[in-house]
Formats: C-alpha cells, structure tokens, sequence
C-alpha cells in the first residue's frame, strides 16, 4: 500500500478528462442559470414534476427546484474524484466516470429547461 496518490494537476490535463470535466461543469452552470434566470422567488410554488399521463403531479415551493443542479454537483463531484483516484490503475474507467457525469449533466440540462417551460 505505498502508492502515491495520481497528481491532480496530470488527470486535469489529460485531454478526454478536461473536455469531460469542462463540458459537465459548462452544462451545470447553464442549469443554475436557466432555471434561476424565469423562475423567481416570488413565483411562491412551482410545477416540479409532469407525467404524461395525468399532468402535472407534484408541486412545490421555488426553492426546490436547487435540487435539480445540486444533485448535478454532487454526480459531478463524486465521479471526479473517483476516476482521480483510478486514473493511475485503469485510464478506461476514469473515461467512462467522466463521459456518466457528461450524460447526467446532459439530462438534468434537459430536465431543466423542461422545468422552464412548465413553469413560464
């Protein structure tokens, strides 16, 4: 056990893990901005969820829709820091943590501006 710890500076300079990182962290962003950009904190409550089936089903207050982009965050984190740590073993694997958190910000982008349009 007297592996050292892979420098963080290398990981980020690797060119597949700094466009993955980027383009989540880009993605992230634009979803704070969009969804804090039309929905105010004086709308009161807010349509959180749509079903095709019987419309919109869960409504709550503005504040919630931080989760969206929190949980976000946290996909970004926690996959980041474990492709850092298996960067140095398996480069494959470190890939396809960072392509994961890419399609999750993809989505919760999506889910996002979904979230918009119901709303507006």
């Amino acid at each position: 056990m007297t592996e050292k710890i892979y420098p963080i500076k290398l990981y980020v300079k690797n060119l597949p893990n700094l466009v993955m990182l980027c383009a989540s962290i880009l993605l992230n962003l634009a979803a704070w901005f969009w969804l804090f950009w039309n929905i105010r904190s004086g709308d009161g409550t807010v349509f959180l969820h749509y079903n095709i089936l019987f419309g919109v089903d869960y409504i709550g207050e503005w504040w919630k829709i931080v989760f969206l982009p929190a949980t976000g965050i946290l996909i970004l984190i926690l996959n980041t820091i474990l492709g850092w740590i298996l960067f140095q073993r398996d480069s494959f694997m470190t890939y396809l943590l960072n392509a994961t958190s890419l399609l999750c910000q993809i989505f919760l982008f999506i889910t996002a501006s979904l979230l918009v349009f119901l709303n507006v």
